[in-house]
C-alpha cells in the first residue's frame, strides 16, 4: 500500500494573515484620549552650578496613592480641592505659597543694567569651560527678564512675577488609576488655562487660546502676546516616577 506524502504547511500564507491581523489591530485600535500631554521637562543642572534650595513654600506639593486618595501638602483632600489650591499657588501672597517680586519700569532698569554688567564680567573669565557656563546662565537670566519686559510693556501695568523656583509637585502611584491621574492633571491644567484666558481678555480683548489657534495658523504678530501671557502665568508642573505612596 502506497504511503501517502504529508503536506507541508504553508508558513507564507500564514505569515500574511498574521500581517493583517497586526494592521487589522493597528487601525481599529482607540486609545482613551486622542491628545498626548505636551509638558516641558525640566533642564539638567550644568555641571558647573551647584543645585539651588528650593524652599518649602515655592512647592505645591500634590500625591495621588494607589487607592486613589488625593494629598496637598501631606494632608487629605478631595477633587474639588486641586483648583482652589493651584489658583493660590498662582495669586495668593500668604507666607506658604509662592515668593514673588514685583515687575516695574524700576526693576526693570535696574535688572537688566546689572545682568549686562555680569555677561561682560563673564566674558573676562580665562577658564573657557567656566566662561561658557557663565555666559549661559546670566544670558538666561537676561532673555528671562526681557520677556518680563515685553510683558510689563505690552499691558502697561506692573506685576508680581512667581519665582522662577515655585513649582507645582504632581506624584503619582504605581497603582493610580489613569481615571484618577487625569482628573487632578485636568484640574490643575484646567486652572492654569481659565487664569491664562482670563488675563489675556482682559489685557488684549482676546483669550489666550483664540491667539494660540490664530499663531497656529501662521499669525505670528499675535507672539509677543501670547509670551506676555506664559510671563504671567507660566506652567509649573513637575511629575517625578510614579513610586509606592
Amino acid at each position: 500500500m502506497a504511503k501517502r506524502d504529508i503536506p507541508e504547511i504553508n508558513a507564507g500564507s500564514m505569515a500574511d494573515i498574521a500581517f493583517l491581523l497586526l494592521i487589522f489591530w493597528l487601525v481599529t485600535t482607540t486609545m482613551d484620549r486622542d491628545m498626548g500631554l505636551r509638558l516641558t521637562l525640566p533642564q539638567e543642572m550644568p555641571p558647573c552650578e551647584d543645585c539651588p534650595e528650593v524652599r518649602d513654600r515655592n512647592v505645591l506639593k500634590i500625591a495621588v496613592n494607589g487607592n486613589d486618595a488625593i494629598q496637598i501638602e501631606e494632608k487629605r483632600a478631595e477633587i474639588e480641592d486641586v483648583a482652589q489650591w493651584v489658583d493660590d499657588f498662582y495669586n495668593s501672597d500668604e507666607p506658604n505659597m509662592p515668593e514673588r517680586h514685583l515687575v516695574d519700569a524700576q526693576s526693570i532698569s535696574d535688572t537688566m543694567e546689572r545682568l549686562s554688567v555680569y555677561i561682560e564680567q563673564a566674558k573676562l573669565i580665562p577658564d573657557l569651560k567656566l566662561q561658557v557656563a557663565t555666559l549661559d546662565k546670566w544670558e538666561k537670566a537676561q532673555k528671562e527678564w526681557e520677556g518680563k519686559k515685553n510683558c510689563f510693556d505690552l499691558t502697561e501695568e506692573p506685576f508680581q512675577c512667581i519665582s522662577k523656583r515655585a513649582i507645582i509637585r504632581y506624584e503619582s502611584n504605581n497603582g493610580t488609576t489613569f481615571e484618577t491621574y487625569f482628573d487632578v492633571l485636568d484640574q490643575i491644567k484646567g486652572v492654569l488655562k481659565r487664569l491664562r484666558n482670563d488675563f489675556s481678555m482682559s489685557s488684549f480683548g482676546m483669550t489666550y487660546d483664540e491667539m494660540s489657534k490664530l499663531e497656529e495658523n501662521g499669525d505670528i504678530t499675535l507672539r509677543p502676546k501670547i509670551k506676555a501671557v506664559r510671563v504671567r502665568y507660566p506652567l509649573r508642573l513637575l511629575e517625578p516616577d510614579a513610586r509606592n505612596i
